[in-house]
């Protein structure tokens, strides 16, 4: 568990010294269970921050003259690929026809749930 997280190894070491040296199985996942749900509260946290980004890009996309330098070129193409598959299903219609329209193939979709909105 470590060798593939390694940020858990410091709550493991708290643990470890918490329980004599020997925490066992149950009470690690038990501690992986708490760590895994604050990163989900942090997820949490951003998506509204995240979503509202997205639309005011998605305002510009659709009314701006300039969307496409705006949008297509100092937004979307400044944004890594791997960024860009992870926003992609926040981006709205006009953003997507934009970043189509720079000639940049819209990447694959992750295989994740779509944003709550």
């Amino acid at each position: 568990m470590i060798e593939a997280v390694p940020e858990f190894l410091g709550r493991y070491i708290e643990l470890v010294q918490l329980a004599d040296d020997d925490p066992g199985s149950t009470e690690t996942f038990c501690e992986i269970a708490d760590f895994v749900e604050e990163l989900t509260v942090g997820l949490e946290q951003f998506r509204p921050l995240l979503t509202r980004c997205l639309a005011a890009v998605e305002e510009v996309a659709s009314t701006s003259d300039d969307a496409e330098e705006l949008v297509g070129w100092s937004f979307l193409d400044y944004l890594s690929a791997d960024t860009r598959r992870i926003v992609l299903p926040w981006l709205g219609p006009r953003t997507l026809a934009v970043l189509e329209s720079i000639e940049d193939p819209i990447p694959t979709k992750p295989r994740v749930h779509p944003p709550h909105r």
